[in-house]
């Protein structure tokens, strides 16, 4: 068996975390072909396979499991030294991954990067659009941004740092008739904004809109479509052109944000440039500065 090396690790990890050798390629950028010569070559080198395909995604074999925790460890080790060497010139450089819901990404994240660049330029942000909650443990993402107390996940390094407010919006243009409670469908009914518009809903006995939606976006887009009216964070719904608040008195509904970072990598100065960041996004919704 001939050994591996920093290289191929850095592709056995990619496939691992995104699944698929297209992600992986995204991730890495190089293509397709690039990312599964190397992880066969991987394979060769070990005498073992690594990857087996799943509904139509790669998984760890046993093996593979194996070969992926100790890539792990060897990278927090390569970014430690590369943490210590920018460190001492006093830069943020190289590559973070930071996980939350599309919404929030989208549009709270994104346009806020700017200003961070500009003060960090050679630090790069991998943005993780995602509704579930990715693995810190497994690093799927380096910080996550959660609109929710951590359950799970102990190892995680976890703080509060703000919430979220909601209120019900509706088309800034609207017919006389009461506008239908455009909600989500059953697999994100136990969303606390989902069981919120579906009590309102209930109580005002009104019909339900013709649409269901899976996704806060979608959400978003439906009622800006004039399909009725739902429940949208303030930080979104007052700057979206063409929506109304109905109703100006406290919050709807609000929900608590919580920052996570793995905690083998809380210490790397890149990290925690960005955790600075997020908090001082977080507290630029707070004082309505966004």
């Amino acid at each position: 068996m001939q050994r591996l090396n920093w290289n191929d690790l850095r592709f056995v990890l990619a496939v691992a975390r995104a699944r698929s050798l297209a992600g992986a390629a995204r991730r890495l950028g190089v293509n397709d072909t690039t990312v599964a010569r190397r992880i066969a070559q991987a394979e060769r080198r070990l005498g073992a396979r690594l990857f087996e395909r799943n509904l139509g995604l790669l998984h760890p074999t046993e093996a593979g499991a194996a070969v992926v925790a100790g890539a792990e460890r060897v990278e927090l080790e390569v970014q430690a030294v590369e943490s210590a060497v920018s460190g001492a010139d006093g830069l943020a450089a190289g590559s973070v991954r930071v996980t939350s819901v599309p919404m929030v990404v989208n549009r709270v994240l994104v346009p806020a990067l700017p200003r961070l660049f500009r003060d960090h330029p050679q630090l790069r942000v991998e943005l993780i659009a995602e509704p579930r909650d990715l693995s810190l443990t497994k690093r799927e993402a380096d910080i996550a941004l959660r609109l929710a107390r951590p359950r799970k996940e102990v190892r995680a390094v976890a703080r509060r740092i703000g919430r979220l407010d909601y209120a019900v919006y509706g088309p800034s243009r609207s017919s006389a008739e009461p506008l239908p409670w455009i909600t989500y469908d059953d697999s994100m009914a136990d969303l606390p904004q989902g069981r919120w518009i579906a009590e309102r809903a209930t109580r005002d006995r009104q019909a339900p809109a013709q649409v269901l939606v899976n996704d806060a976006e979608a959400l978003l887009e439906s009622v800006k479509a004039g399909l009725g009216k739902s429940l949208l964070p303030t930080v979104i719904g007052d700057r979206e052109p063409g929506l109304v608040r109905h109703g100006d008195g406290p919050a709807a509904l609000s929900r608590e944000l919580w920052l996570m970072v793995h905690p083998e990598l809380r210490e790397l100065v890149r990290t925690r440039v960005v955790m600075d960041w997020l908090v001082s996004v977080i507290d630029q919704i707070r004082g309505g500065r966004i």
